[in-house]
């Protein structure tokens, strides 16, 4: 089921504006005053570097900004580091297994609201759009305060407190699809003639999710590599694929809706993943990584089907499927009993084969025959035929724009949901789709995942159209929860494999596309 680790986290950074204000007076003095608004419109540049603690694991962090809209975020925590860049078209993220890939949909909107703030786009409108205004006068921890709504790119609101007496930022609040973000401020001081925090501190609420930044150095108008904002073209290799072959073949076990991989941990353990695109990081049974004795290097926050947990962060020297071989991954754990349930035979998954994997090869998932094929991607020729749809990552999962009865939204596409389709409960109510749907009815099992099993009904709806391709009369799942995943406000469902097995279903990451083949299962 659908995962989010470093996704979140590198939204994060860039959500909260570094000295937010309100028009007129307010927003003048809130900066410095007016030689200030003279100093940021003239900027060239903006470089920062300091200490920064995730969810207790500390580390480094660098960021740059050009004006008008280029910015670049990089964390280096101990073995491993994370960046989130715009260029001012293109956004883009660096995992921790340092693979690249372009952010959009409600991810890359996240990225623009960030440069709305760093641009001073409420102080220069003709920058990026959007707006603001004055809302009432507040106390907050005791002390005085202004309440203003901030409208980047006229969407969402982010709503920002100034201490009354100093007009300086203490706190914004944002969210971040279902979480709520909340971010304090303070050690302004003056650089460049404008007024900057040289301390904040995020929290999560709802989410096991803390991040706070010491500022040791800002510097301004410094010279800045225009191509340090440019999406990388040249990922980093970190796999072997069998010499001289397009392709290899996996069979797998099929059963009670997963698809169960045999796989190789560090030459010696052999284990059974879950082949899961809706776990933005591959993810291994808490267990099985003790066992393994594989050390810990950091935490992040997890996002289930109803509610975040965290999740350890251990990294594993090769992880070997068929002949194939990848190298140096840092990986997830989490109690699999918990999330997927043990097996009737009582043995319990030994992780999930997620982004990581999937990501770096075009993937064929062979239902009928129950086979994988994973073709070299230097090689890759894509078989004839199929109706390709195209797909966005959200939070590194394949997200495509569908119909549900006709109504459209955005659904990700999760080998790891044993079920068909689960709409998500947000978009069930907003839809009124208990009036529209037929056989309504509560289920008599529990929906599994990250966050804990969740009760819900379901009912049957006329159609399902995703791409060129329409299923009809499928039967749906509908979460109780509106937390988690299911409270999302931009993701409408999950498309699972009792949808997927009607065909032979090919992930094509590099191409951002799916391609459904027909088959006579």
């Amino acid at each position: 089921m659908r995962r989010s680790l470093s996704g979140i986290v590198l939204s994060l950074l860039l959500s909260v504006p570094a000295a937010a204000v309100e028009p007129d007076s307010l927003l003048v003095t809130s900066v410095g005053g007016p030689a200030a608004v003279d100093s940021l419109r003239e900027m060239t540049s903006f470089t920062a570097e300091g200490a920064v603690t995730l969810n207790g694991l500390q580390g480094r962090f660098t960021e740059y900004f050009v004006p008008p809209d280029r910015s670049y975020i990089r964390l280096d925590l101990g073995t491993f580091s994370m960046v989130q860049a715009y260029d001012g078209r293109t956004a883009w993220q660096e995992d921790l297994n340092g693979q690249v890939s372009e952010l959009e949909g409600y991810e890359k909107q996240e990225i623009l609201k960030a440069t709305y703030f760093h641009s001073f786009s409420y102080l220069f409108p003709n920058r990026i759009p959007g707006s603001c205004e004055f809302l009432s006068d507040t106390t907050l921890a005791g002390r005085d305060c202004r309440r203003v709504a901030f409208y980047p790119l006229h969407t969402d609101t982010i709503t920002a407190y100034y201490d009354t007496r100093t007009s300086l930022l203490a706190m914004s609040e944002s969210r971040l699809d279902d979480i709520v973000i909340r971010t304090e401020a303070d050690d302004y001081r003056v650089v460049g003639g404008v007024m900057w925090p040289f301390h904040t501190r995020m929290v999560a609420v709802g989410a096991p999710l803390s991040m706070e930044y010491v500022y040791e150095r800002i510097v301004i108008n410094a010279t800045v590599d225009p191509y340090l904002f440019d999406m990388p073209r040249d990922a980093s290799r970190d796999f072997r694929f069998p010499g001289g072959s397009d392709s290899i073949v996996i069979p797998f076990e099929y059963r009670a809706g997963h698809i169960y991989v045999p796989v190789v941990i560090n030459g010696k353990r052999k284990t059974e993943l879950i082949l899961d695109s809706g776990s933005s990081a591959s993810i291994f049974n808490r267990a099985l990584a003790i066992d393994l004795d594989l050390e810990v290097v950091g935490s992040m926050a997890a996002k289930g089907l109803s509610a975040y947990e965290q999740v350890d962060m251990v990294r594993v020297d090769s992880l070997a499927i068929g002949a194939l071989t990848m190298y140096d991954q840092v990986i997830g754990t989490l109690d699999m009993k918990t999330v997927f349930g043990a097996r009737a035979d009582g043995r319990i998954p030994g992780g999930t084969l997620g982004y990581d994997f999937l990501s770096r090869f075009p993937v064929a998932v062979d239902y009928r025959d129950s086979l994988l094929v994973i073709y070299n991607p230097e090689s890759f020729t894509c078989p004839e035929g199929g109706s390709e749809v195209e797909f966005f990552l959200t939070m590194k999962v394949p997200t495509v724009r569908a119909r549900l009865n006709g109504i459209p939204g955005d659904f990700i596409v999760d080998l790891g949901n044993a079920f068909g389709l689960v709409v998500h409960h947000r978009f069930a109510v907003a839809n009124k789709l208990t009036e529209q749907l037929d056989d309504v009815r509560d289920t008599p099992q529990s929906i599994g995942g990250i966050g804990g099993p969740v009760s819900g009904k379901s009912a049957y709806a006329a159609s399902f159209r995703i791409g060129d391709v329409m299923v009809q009369s499928l039967r749906v799942l509908l979460p109780d929860s509106d937390q988690g995943l299911a409270g999302s406000e931009k993701i409408a469902g999950n498309v699972g494999n009792l949808v997927l097995e009607n065909f032979r279903v090919l992930f094509d990451y590099d191409n951002s596309r799916l391609i459904l083949y027909e088959t006579d299962r």
